[in-house]
């Protein structure tokens, strides 16, 4: 028999787990597992603490290992005291890996802020969400589904969010909806008909008096994810430095929001991937307020089961950005959400989801002090026909009850912060809406038609998808079709079919046609785009498309 000697806080830190999670059943290799985050006492001396000056700020800084936590509303018995370690239940996903434990994140005291930026309140962090194409909600005005989403949530939300696109009206009368409810509007301004239309104009005016008028803080989130190929902004071939023309647009937009609406925070966002470029976009710290990003947490990348994604740790897809920018501006999550249902997979997979926001909600509040704000996207894009994951929360209960229970906390928002000098005592004449105003194009496109712009869509897909109309839609007059093309994909030609028919070709980007009503019967059809890639001579086909022309 060998005789072991410990002390006291030896016996209490090393063996009283240990005995725990033995009694547990758990093999020497998981109990090891289970403390990935301890490290011994001289590890722990050498990581310490630093004093780093930097740009004249002296700001501490610690290196700390993060952990799972488990959910707050998940039932996990305690061994003698002990909490086992947090696993994803794998009942609800079959076959599925329990993702690994995060790298060791490095974690910044507060910075020292000299001056706050535009509506950067002192300390917590701006909760809101889109919701705006919510199923739940489908049959309410974006009133009633403010009201009744902050009902389900128990929480006032601070901000909501929608898509717009450059050259079409202001989109006043929901910014009032929003506005009502005491909440700030993110607005997606995207000039998804390229740059160069972008322009000191009367239009660009116009709008940013529009803005003004509101009377309400708004966050401009201007040509965003631009680091993103599925863009039409982001790649700009024979047109010069793309990165300099863009940061050029930026500075203009910036520049005449200044001019005629103070009460507008320009707001730039990346994607989180690729980082490659990211900091080539940037304009210049004169013409930013916020610095914004875009992160999803998915099952499996792209739909495919082949490429799974759900080891990844969201917090270090923002680390980037946060190294790069925290010390000088707020940080601004424009968009963030976790799958709740995998189309690829077939799989519910609700803890999943459930991990990844209680580590990104709560990772923010207790590691990311220069976080601002967060928002979450709310829809099920399976069932809306835009690509292969459900982020809504509100179909799962569980799901909702974990984000309303992680929000409740004080750290958490709901109101944004304004001055009287946010906002302008005097607004030119000029306006985008209604009869009398100015604007590029007639009509303004559908938030779905915008979102197949989006990282969550055309990063997504694996199939092409015929944009334009919808499921179930009843038209009155002509077509205008889109053909969406995936990444990878290259194509030859596009040829658009109505009833099997074949009613249009083309192979000129961007991929668009007009059918016109009066070669059609009133009645049911079936719309239908198909694709020839170039390199392999493969022909794809999208999803068909059933509507009414009456």
């Amino acid at each position: 028999m060998i005789n072991l000697r410990f002390s006291g806080s030896t016996f209490k830190r090393v063996l009283l787990p240990l005995l725990a999670l033995t009694v547990a059943g758990l093999s020497s290799a998981e109990v090891a597992a289970s403390r990935p985050y301890q490290s011994s006492r001289a590890s722990r001396s050498s990581i310490g603490r630093s004093s780093i000056l930097r740009n004249g700020v002296r700001k501490s800084s610690v290196r700390k290992k993060a952990r799972w936590r488990a959910p707050r509303f998940a039932a996990v018995p305690k061994i003698n005291g002990f909490l086992p370690p947090a696993r994803i239940p794998a009942a609800s996903m079959p076959a599925a890996r329990i993702p690994e434990v995060p790298k060791t994140i490095v974690v910044s005291s507060p910075p020292v802020i000299a001056h706050l930026a535009k509506f950067e309140p002192v300390r917590g962090c701006y909760i809101g969400a889109f919701i705006e194409k919510e199923f739940a909600f489908q049959y309410k005005n974006s009133q009633e589904k403010i009201e009744e989403f902050e009902q389900l949530t128990r929480k006032k939300h601070a901000s909501y969010f929608t898509y717009v696109g450059y050259g079409t009206p202001f989109p006043g009368d929901w910014v009032a909806s929003v506005k009502r409810e005491g909440g700030a509007p993110q607005i997606a301004f995207e000039p998804n008909h390229g740059l160069e239309e972008v322009k000191d104009s009367e239009y660009l005016r116009n709008w940013a008096r529009d803005a003004a008028r509101s009377g309400v803080p708004i966050f401009l989130r201007w040509a965003s994810e631009m680091n993103g190929t599925w863009m039409k902004y982001s790649d700009l071939p024979n047109q010069g430095d793309r990165f300099e023309q863009y940061k050029s647009k930026f500075r203009l937009v910036a520049r005449i929001m200044h001019e005629e609406a103070p009460n507008v925070a320009l707001v730039w966002t990346p994607f989180a991937q690729p980082q490659r470029d990211i900091l080539k976009y940037y304009p210049g710290d004169e013409w930013v307020d916020w610095v914004g990003i875009n992160i999803y947490s998915v099952y499996v990348n792209d739909g495919d089961p082949k490429r799974p994604a759900y080891d990844i740790d969201p917090l270090q897809q923002l680390q980037f950005i946060y190294v790069n920018f925290a010390e000088r501006k707020p940080i601004h999550i424009s968009e963030f959400a976790a799958t709740v249902q995998c189309k690829g997979t077939g799989l519910d997979t609700v803890d999943f989801a459930i991990n990844k926001m209680t580590r990104f909600y709560d990772g923010l509040r207790t590691q990311y002090p220069r976080v601002k704000a967060i928002n979450w996207f709310c829809l099920d894009t399976i069932r809306a026909g835009l690509a292969n994951n459900n982020y809504s929360f509100l179909q799962n209960g569980r799901v909702l009850n974990t984000y309303t229970h992680l929000v409740s906390d004080p750290y958490f928002l709901s109101k944004v912060v304004s001055t009287p000098n946010d906002f302008a005592k005097t607004i030119k004449a000029g306006s985008t809406i209604g009869a009398g105003g100015v604007h590029l194009r007639e009509g303004t496109p559908s938030d779905l038609d915008l979102l197949s712009n989006q990282s969550i869509v055309a990063a997504t897909i694996t199939e092409p998808r015929l944009r334009g109309v919808q499921n179930g839609e009843i038209v009155s007059g002509d077509l205008v079709l889109t053909a969406q093309i995936p990444q990878g994909l290259h194509p030859m030609g596009v040829v658009w079919k109505i009833d099997g028919r074949t009613v249009a070709m083309t192979n000129d980007a961007p991929f668009r046609v007009a059918i016109a009503r009066k070669r059609f019967a009133v009645g049911s059809h079936s719309a239908q785009v198909q694709v020839m890639d170039q390199r392999i001579g493969q022909l794809y086909s999208s999803p068909p498309v059933e509507f009414q022309w009456n």
